[in-house]
């Protein structure tokens, strides 16, 4: 009896057991979004998962002290925002250096966001049939370039400021941080107030200026001779208060309407020529990096720069009063009174990049009201945001000169290719002329360019 009454028992509970499990099949069963994900699950979380895996955001930029700083203080503001997210931040000298270190990496796949050094400009035109494109552009129709018309934070810049900087083509393909000028003088406030000394508007007010400094035993100005391309800043801004139409003289070489050996272009290189002559001593040893600190220092009264080098400037002798004045290459004070320059540093992404996601979250946060306006007081850079608030009183003070700002000679130039060494490059090549180079006049380096541009034809 007991043991036919423990295998009733034992049936009963397999009965129970069994229903239990059958339970699952019928209309009541829980749905199967309700069970637990699994890593094989195509909906599940793996991605959230993958977006915190530690990574590093590559970027490439050129030295400038004010701007360096500003980015080392945001990249960690950054990374506490996305602490998954290390930023390997390379800078090296803004010349050849940089340009080959863009093309290497590009090249190589071996970096996220990079800057370049303007905006679109120099694009060919038909006028210029046969000349070579800029790099930005092949590297864009090269499919290299992420196009970034869709980002919410473009919206945050001045829209005619984006289709004049890194606008191609109807699509957006980078940020541009700034306008800049490079077209003037810094000059020291205290030695010129000292000595009685006023901001030149003319060019015989300049050289009297010049004149007088040097009688009184003071370095009246400096260039950054080592790098070269800092002489092509004066050079350019003397183009663009000599020269009544830039553009139309640049057109002019194209069709043969307008030579190298213009007066127009020999009175560029000859004030070049003078200016360079009354330069500081050994100018041509001087590095582009030590300039600023020159002239902090109060050894010279005057240098050859961009405005973008106020902060560098003020860093080094934060009691420093300085401003800047454009060149005045011309008699007529009204043809020199507006400052040219360039759309600045602009930001592009690689469009295969390995982290893009985290370099379009860098852009995004750069773009931030509050960032961008670290960025323009920290740069120096003539904001391309509306509204933001400018603290320097360096820019307040190039209000005036601002008014009618116009892109430079650089900006505007189409160069035939393989064109040679005395007219090749983005610039007329003042370098090449005593003291600074080998050529003795003007007329001589003149004849040259016209030779290497036919030559090029």
């Amino acid at each position: 009896m007991m043991k036919r009454f423990t295998l009733l028992i034992l049936s009963l509970i397999l009965v129970f057991i069994l229903a239990a499990c059958g339970g699952n099949n019928n209309n009541n069963a829980s749905p199967v979004k309700d069970k637990p994900a699994t890593t094989n699950d195509k909906d599940s979380a793996p991605a959230v998962v993958a977006s915190e895996d530690p990574i590093t955001l590559k970027i490439i930029h050129w030295q400038n002290e004010g701007t360096n700083v500003f980015y080392e203080a945001f990249n960690k503001k950054f990374t506490e925002k996305y602490p998954h997210i290390t930023v390997d931040y390379t800078t090296v000298p803004s010349d050849a250096t940089y340009d080959q270190l863009q093309q290497t990496r590009i090249n190589a796949n071996d970096t996220d966001l990079l800057a370049i050094k303007s905006g679109f400009a120099s694009v060919p035109q038909d006028w210029s049939p046969g000349a070579q494109d800029p790099l930005w552009k092949q590297w864009i129709d090269s499919g290299l370039i992420a196009d970034l018309s869709n980002e919410g934070f473009i919206d945050n810049y001045n829209q005619v400021d984006v289709e004049n900087s890194t606008t191609y083509n109807g699509k957006v393909y980078g940020i541009n941080l700034g306008k800049v000028s490079f077209s003037g003088l810094f000059y020291n406030k205290t030695i010129f107030a000292d000595h009685g000394l006023a901001v030149p508007t003319t060019w015989d007010e300049f050289t009297k200026v010049v004149g007088d400094l040097k009688a009184k035993g003071i370095e009246p100005l400096a260039f950054a001779g080592k790098d070269v391309w800092p002489i092509n800043l004066a050079v350019q801004g003397l183009q663009a208060s000599i020269h009544d139409d830039q553009l139309g003289y640049i057109k002019g070489l194209w069709d043969g309407s307008t030579k190298w050996t213009d007066p127009v272009a020999l009175e560029v290189l000859d004030k070049t020529q003078w200016m360079m002559e009354n330069a500081i001593s050994g100018f041509m040893g001087i590095d582009y990096g030590s300039l600023p600190g020159l002239f902090a220092a109060g050894k010279v009264a005057m240098i050859a720069d961009g405005s973008w080098d106020a902060p560098a400037i003020a860093s080094a002798n934060p009691d420093l009063k300085f401003g800047y004045f454009p060149i005045p290459g011309s008699n007529d004070a009204a043809k020199n009174k507006d400052l040219a320059g360039k759309y600045d540093m602009s930001w592009m992404v690689l469009e295969k990049a390995k982290n893009k996601d985290a370099a379009l979250k860098w852009l995004a946060m750069h773009s931030e009201t509050e960032h961008y306006t670290d960025f323009t007081n920290a740069s120096g850079f003539l904001p391309t945001q509306d509204n933001i608030p400018v603290n320097s009183e360096f820019i307040k003070e190039l209000a005036p000169n601002l008014e009618n700002f116009k892109l430079a000679w650089d900006q505007l130039f189409i160069n035939r290719q393989n064109v040679g060494e005395y007219a090749g490059g983005s610039s007329v090549h003042g370098e090449f002329l005593a003291p600074a180079g080998p050529i003795k006049t003007s007329m001589e380096l003149a004849e040259k360019s016209q030779k290497d541009w036919d030559a090029a034809k």
